[in-house]
């Protein structure tokens, strides 16, 4: 679809760099989809998500050529607690005063991770 719609052409055109976030899974469909990306967008630009929700285990060998960005599995104990409909993230990291819960830690490594990302791709540029 991103070949379909020229996606990478307007990007270049408008000045964007595009990262494209993959959502890793280890049925055949997924890596397909994963080496059809590949020959469409930059390595740079086309990052691995390795959610250890969704994939258990090992990522598939062709998806570890790119960059990656693991995500540990939520403990199920805390996941009743952020299912209500109520639950924010950022409000919870402003709320919580104990830095050293588990939830706490869990979505301030996650929110760094996306912080790494940022500042590393504003290099590239730079």
């Amino acid at each position: 679809m991103c070949d379909e719609i020229g996606l990478m052409k307007e990007a270049l055109r408008r000045r964007v760099s595009p990262v494209i976030l993959y959502v890793a899974d280890t049925d055949r469909a997924s890596v397909r989809g994963y080496q059809t990306l590949q020959g469409l967008i930059p390595p740079n630009a086309l990052i691995v998500i390795d959610n250890e929700f969704v994939v258990r285990g090992e990522l598939p060998p062709v998806m570890t050529a790119s960059r990656v960005l693991r995500f540990r599995a939520l403990p199920v104990f805390l996941k009743t607690y952020i299912d209500r409909l109520t639950f924010s993230f950022t409000g919870y990291l402003r709320q919580e005063r104990d830095s050293s819960t588990e939830l706490h830690q869990w979505i301030r490594r996650n929110y760094t991770t996306f912080r790494d990302l940022e500042l590393s791709m504003l290099l590239q540029r730079g």
